[in-house]
């Protein structure tokens, strides 16, 4: 984007900021905020002067929109919005988009429009990718399918338009958006590219099916898991995926494409799903499937695909893409595709690192799997496990029976602790499912995960139950040592065929017949021992050099040795000086009155110490031990770890309940701990390994920093406090953000100054603790410290100005 067009965007999009803190008003109705925008380049609002409407500026918008034959329809789904909106905060809007050259405005709107889009909806986050996909995904679809100058398109699913803002001028385009105020927005943005909107229609795709046009292109991202129960389909029960494939193929000419984003679980289920694939498959209809990074959609975290089909009737190879590591670097949290760099490689129509052409035959070998990433597999070595152990299907469970249910959480990470402890399982009851019994030794496996978890399970006439996310093995211990076996699947190679043959997502999964693919090195038995032994001393140098490190890393710096006296005394100073307290208070209400002259009391006449003075020695030296004590306590306090595993949502939950009892009406506190994404995955809780005493007292350190320095001017309504969770199930961390509407950080503050121990700085500032132990309570839970300053250079102006950002490694629960 040129420069001017930065400067506009950055400058409207303070204005939008600023307003909405400081008139408290929630950042939802990015429609309505474009409606203003593209009116006022419109010149709908030239007829009445602002500065003198601004107690009726509600009603004096309302009725110059309601009066232009296009923003008269626009407008309609935002017109309760719009009464309810102060009128300070429309005149301050209003008078800023006025502030704006209006020639440069009109000039560069295209993508002045665009960027606001995208920006408004990071404002927004998560919810915002409902009707916004990101513009690389866009902008390589349309460049990859390279289509006529003169061709037709048809985008049912269309969302806010995406697609239509890539065709050229001779390009036609027919889209259908069921939700009005995505429909409100995308028929702007298609205004603001000077597109017509005519043929973007306001209608459900799956009732309002476009059968009349022959269409070049057909293109879509259909909403992910959506079922269509009243449907019939030729594979039984259909969801959207399947109807969007079944009628586009009906419709398509023979020189006709359909390119879609599908979630991938498409590409691998089994059942009607694979009988689907097959027939797609056996008549030629897949041309090119590209596999897409994770997390590059804010709406959701389900890993995604793209396929591109035509009706090709000669038998052909299906080209395979592995695009998941074509991502940009970010200075924000979210992943972008890198979609110049992909099209590049695929311009070259050659194999290569990133491309296969698989024949039907290898897809069929695979039982109709097509995960990309398993068909870039290497050539390994080794002997199968297929060969060297053989499924335990243990027997099925009775309902309402006690006994002991192994969970992944119970199997072993070590090559060296590598038996289950069934002293430390307790008897339950077993839950309904697929409950299996195991009453003989065998080896048991995670399927789900990113670790096997191999575990040796010796049966001593005590039978256990595990469920279908644990595979039983028996293993033949004619070829292959238990313990050889449990290292030789800790082994990089393995590591790396399993990166190949799961099935990527939330919950990394593998199938029993891939697990049974994977190849381990078979030396002679005897040999397979001395292995063992060496890998296990490998393994013990490599934990006793880890703890060093991680020690030296944690050596706490301590300019003098009395400061440790803080760890055996302060609960006897605290002590002391409340009883100190107590004393001084019974002295002066009950004992002067009765003694007039305690203060002068002497312990020896011949002294020149009065009682009085004895008092205020005792109160000054107390108080300057326990400022002393204080400048070391925090670090002292890190020493004292009490890890335990906790459910983290509870455990934030309990706090911000704490949290808004102590604001008092100071601020207000608002949570959201995103359960909606932990449900859609299947996942009942996120646990973490923490001292819950710390992590409780470093929240507090950041909500005091808020409350001292952030809110400086006292109780207002401006006054917010938002913790938000932001998942990455795939490298298996939480995010929480503490956000705050108050002062922003000065402009001179660093990351590295922030953590710095001492550093301070602002009218307000403090000891210069408070970020440091924060940080230092991070590093000591394996995670991370960072925040963002909204108002920066890096920022987009959100009302909430400063976030700090933790960031834990979890342990889901499902």
């Amino acid at each position: 984007m040129k420069k001017i067009d930065e400067n506009l965007v950055t400058y409207i999009l303070q204005q939008y900021g600023r307003s909405i803190r400081h008139y408290g008003v929630a950042n939802e109705d990015t429609g309505l905020f474009l409606i203003l925008l593209c009116a006022h380049k419109d010149d709908v609002f030239t007829d009445f002067d602002i500065e003198s409407s601004n107690e009726n500026l509600n009603n004096i918008i309302r009725a110059a929109l309601l009066q232009s034959p296009v923003y008269s329809k626009l407008v309609k789904p935002y017109l309760a919005s719009l009464s309810n909106l102060p009128p300070a905060f429309l005149f301050d809007i209003l008078i800023g988009f006025r502030h704006v050259d209006q020639f440069d405005l009109r000039a560069n709107f295209q993508s002045i429009f665009d960027s606001l889009l995208y920006s408004l909806a990071d404002l927004r986050g998560k919810h915002s990718g409902e009707f916004i996909q990101p513009i690389e995904v866009t902008r390589f679809i349309m460049q990859f399918v390279k289509l006529p100058d003169n061709a037709y398109v048809y985008n049912p699913f269309a969302g806010v338009a995406s697609f239509a803002t890539f065709l050229r001028p001779h390009q036609r385009y027919y889209g259908q958006e069921i939700n009005l105020q995505t429909w409100t927005i995308g028929t702007l943005r298609l205004m603001a590219y000077g597109h017509p909107f005519e043929n973007y229609k306001l209608e459900d795709s799956i009732s309002n099916w476009n059968n009349f046009g022959e269409f070049d292109l057909i293109v879509s991202n259909p909403p992910f898991g959506l079922r269509l129960n009243n449907k019939s389909s030729l594979y039984g029960g259909e969801d959207v995926d399947k109807f969007l494939i079944e009628r586009s193929l009906e419709q398509l000419p023979k020189s006709g494409q359909l390119i879609c984003i599908l979630p991938l679980s498409f590409l691998y289920r089994g059942g009607r799903e694979r009988g689907f694939r097959q027939y797609l498959v056996d008549n030629n209809y897949i041309d090119t499937i590209i596999s897409l990074p994770q997390g590059i959609f804010k709406h959701t975290g389900i890993p995604s695909c793209i396929i591109l089909f035509n009706r090709h009737y000669e038998a052909r190879n299906i080209k395979m893409v592995d695009a998941s590591h074509f991502v940009i670097d970010s200075i924000h949290r979210e992943k972008r595709l890198d979609d110049k760099r992909l099209n590049s490689v695929l311009s070259q129509n050659d194999e290569n690192e990133f491309v296969r052409n698989i024949s039907p035959d290898i897809l069929h070998d695979s039982d109709l799997n097509m995960l990309v990433q398993r068909y870039f597999a290497g050539k390994y070595e080794g002997t199968p496990l297929r060969d060297l152990t053989a499924f335990m299907p243990g027997t099925r469970t009775e309902r309402g029976k006690y006994g002991k249910l192994v969970r992944i959480r119970d199997l072993k990470d070590s090559i060296i602790d590598n038996e289950l402890d069934l002293l430390k399982i307790e008897p339950t009851l077993l839950p309904l499912g697929n409950i299996r019994k195991i009453e003989q030794s065998c080896l048991l496996l995670a399927t789900r995960w990113k670790t096997l978890k191999p575990t040796i399970f010796n049966f001593e006439n005590e039978a256990i139950y595990v469920s279908a996310d644990i595979i039983a093995l028996t293993i033949n211990q004619k070829l292959i040592d238990p313990k050889y076996l449990v290292s030789a699947l800790h082994s990089e190679n393995v590591k790396n065929q399993l990166e190949h043959y799961r099935i990527p997502g939330i919950i990394p999964t593998i199938f029993r017949n891939d697990l049974f693919r994977i190849k381990v090195e078979l030396p002679p038995v005897t040999e397979q021992v001395r292995i063992y032994n060496k890998n296990v001393d490998q393994y013990i140098s490599s934990k006793v050099e880890e703890i060093a490190a991680l020690n030296y890393g944690r050596t706490v710096d301590v300019n003098d040795e009395n400061s440790f006296l803080r760890h055996q005394i302060a609960g006897s100073l605290k002590n002391v000086r409340g009883a100190f307290k107590l004393l001084k208070r019974v002295l002066v209400e009950q004992v002067k009155p009765i003694v007039p002259g305690l203060d002068d009391l002497k312990a020896d006449p011949e002294s020149e110490f009065t009682l009085k003075r004895y008092l205020e020695i005792i109160e000054r030296d107390l108080n300057s031990i326990n400022k002393s004590v204080n400048k070391v306590g925090e670090t002292i306090e890190l020493m004292d770890l009490n890890k335990e595993n906790f459910d983290l949502l509870l455990f934030i939950k309990d706090y911000v309940d704490g949290l808004r009892i102590r604001a008092n009406n100071f601020y207000e506190v608002y949570l959201d701990l995103d359960e909606d994404a932990i449900k859609e995955f299947g996942i009942t809780a996120i646990h973490i390994e923490g001292d819950k005493d710390l992590i409780r007292k470093m929240f507090d350190n950041i909500i005091e920093n808020a409350e001292k320095h952030a809110f400086q001017y006292g109780i207002s309504n401006n006054n917010k406090i938002a913790i938000q969770l932001l998942y990455d199930f795939e490298q298996f961390e939480v995010q929480i953000d503490i956000g705050n509407t108050g002062s922003s950080l000065p402009a001179s503050m660093t990351h590295d100054a922030m953590i710095r121990r001492g550093s301070s700085s602002g009218p307000h500032s403090g000891n210069g603790i408070g970020i440091w132990y924060v940080n230092e309570v991070m590093k000591i839970h394996n995670g991370r410290f960072g925040y963002t300053d909204e108002t920066g250079p890096e920022g987009i102006d959100s009302e909430f100005v400063t976030t700090m950002e933790l960031t834990f490694p979890i342990i889901p629960a499902i």
